[in-house]
């Protein structure tokens, strides 16, 4: 690895910690865990089609036994339903309940205000570009942290 190279990993190591500290350090969400509401905005995107718990501990990163916690828990709130499929019972569907999206909406109100400050400082194009940019490392790190 060249000095430049190693620079250049530095700052940008740097930056993403700056970031998640930033983000993380700042309560953006206060009437529910953090974990709850991340995984409702999973379940929104994904337009109403249903997710496994395996689909969403690959996209939050959290432990087995962390995910089944929380769906415990959104499951209790009555913000998701989970439904065994017919076809295959080992797999079991979760959906967002019409009470899951009025509370997430709810809940990312604050979000959306702290995003549209920063979208007006930066610009709209650039946060789409950044927003690319970041999915793509992050698709990187996931493929290059396989296989460690």
């Amino acid at each position: 690895m060249t000095e430049e190279q190693l620079f250049a990993g530095d700052k940008l190591l740097d930056a993403w910690l700056n970031l998640t500290s930033t983000l993380w350090n700042t309560r953006l969400v206060v009437s529910m865990p953090y974990n709850e509401a991340h995984v409702l905005g999973l379940l929104l995107c994904h337009c109403g089609e249903p997710m496994t718990a395996t689909d969403l501990i690959h996209r939050t990163h959290l432990l087995k036994s962390q995910m089944n916690k929380l769906l415990i828990s959104l499951e209790g709130k009555g913000f998701i339903t989970r439904v065994r499929a017919k076809e295959d019972k080992r797999r079991i569907a979760i959906r967002l309940t019409p009470e899951g999206i009025v509370a997430y909406r709810e809940e990312h109100k604050r979000v959306e205000a702290i995003l549209q400050q920063l979208t007006d400082r930066i610009g709209t194009q650039r946060a789409l570009d950044i927003a690319q940019d970041l999915g793509e490392i992050v698709t990187l790190l996931d493929d290059i942290l396989t296989g460690f």
